[in-house]
């Protein structure tokens, strides 16, 4: 260890620009996010299941929606559920898949993930029309 990281007593000591409880807390997080982050890895399989799972739950939901307009055409109902799939998948979490995936629940988290989803979505496909 370079000589000005360790104090007289051999104890190592912060260099200036992370001393403090600043510095110990932004090491500490970023240990915590390392960690976390590499054991809780979704895989790309895992991806792509949910956004095809999702998809497919999307789709025969708003069939089944007694308000909606009936068309021959579905293609709108699927681009716009796929969507929200796609972008609810960049923001998931491993609790999430296991939930959803494995154990066949919808949590909370997804419910507002997919209102968030929807709202981009729907303006991508209007800007898409123009």
């Amino acid at each position: 260890m370079p000589p000005s990281f360790i104090h007289e007593s051999k104890t190592r000591v912060l260099p200036r620009k992370l001393s403090g409880t600043m510095g110990v807390t932004l090491i500490i997080a970023t240990c915590l996010f390392s960690a976390s982050a590499l054991a809780h890895v979704i895989s790309e399989e895992d991806h792509h299941a949910f956004e095809h799972k999702y998809a497919d739950m999307c789709v025969k939901k708003e069939k089944a929606n007694p308000n909606r307009v009936i068309t021959s055409d579905d293609s709108p109902i699927i681009n716009l559920c796929e969507c929200i799939a796609q972008e609810e998948s960049k923001r998931l979490t491993i609790d999430e898949v296991k939930k959803f995936l494995r154990e066949n629940k919808y949590p909370v988290s997804l419910l507002i993930k997919a209102g968030q989803a929807e709202n981009i979505c729907s303006q991508k496909l209007r800007q898409t029309k123009q």
